[in-house]
């Protein structure tokens, strides 16, 4: 039998909050799931990703939640002074690469398109981040809240609840992000006549999020981010169109 994943995906320290409840079968690789959060998000693909499973720290919330107050965390850090920052991180490197690539320090280093989503995480209250654009440092955190068997009503990838729009491509990261739409929201500060006028807009709706439009997209753009990381397939005019809301 099949199995879903119902994670929950929030960007981090964005005010207010944007978030996003998704559902996705298990056995997609980490790059297909990173493309579709990536969608979740407006993220249009044009900057490199990687995902980290901080593998360490959980661990050592596992045996903390074994232990209960029995757990010595001081003593249990001294005897194994590295284990909390043991990473496991999924990134886009050349797909002649093997599989597995050696350790960098205490980062074990994978392939983002070979390595499954159930092979990252695989347990209720598993965790792991998704950096996209090394420079604007957008990170989303996501964690698995459920897990159930699939049946022919799930239609995947599915977002069956969130809030807020999303990002702006290369507006200079989460702290300008919140402070166009705190702008928007006013249209009364100067910054609101700077950033309409770098924005070419008048008035926007930060807080606008569709379901059923958001998973129309998802049967369609996740295939785009595919092609362009993976094949190196640039996607069409059409195509861009499409992503940017152009059309």
């Amino acid at each position: 039998m099949e199995k879903v994943y119902e994670l929950y995906l929030v960007l981090r320290d964005s005010k207010p909050k944007i978030w996003r409840t998704l559902q996705v079968n298990q056995k997609m690789s980490v790059a297909e799931f990173a493309y579709i959060a990536l969608v979740l998000f407006e993220m249009q693909a044009s900057h490199l990703f990687k995902v980290i499973v901080p593998k360490g720290a959980m661990l050592v919330e596992e045996y903390r939640k074994k232990l209960g107050t029995e757990f010595d965390e001081q003593s249990f850090k001294k005897e194994h002074p590295e284990i909390h920052t043991i990473k496991y991180k999924y990134e886009l490197l050349d797909m002649i690469d093997s599989q597995f690539i050696s350790n960098k320090g205490n980062d074990i280093i994978h392939n983002v398109c070979k390595e499954k989503l159930k092979h990252a995480i695989s347990m209720i209250g598993e965790y792991m981040e998704l950096w996209y654009d090394f420079g604007d440092d957008w990170f989303i955190d996501i964690k698995l809240k459920d897990i159930f068997d699939a049946d022919d009503s799930n239609i995947l990838p599915s977002v069956i609840d969130g809030e807020g729009f999303g990002i702006i491509e290369d507006c200079g990261g989460i702290w300008r992000l919140n402070d166009i739409i705190k702008a928007f929201k006013s249209k009364k500060s100067k910054a609101y006549q700077e950033y309409r006028d770098w924005l070419g807009i008048d008035d926007f709706d930060f807080s606008l999020f569709e379901i059923e439009e958001m998973n129309q997209r998802l049967q369609v753009i996740p295939k785009i981010y595919k092609l362009s990381y993976e094949d190196k397939i640039p996607p069409t005019d059409q195509e861009v169109d499409y992503i940017e809301r152009r059309k």
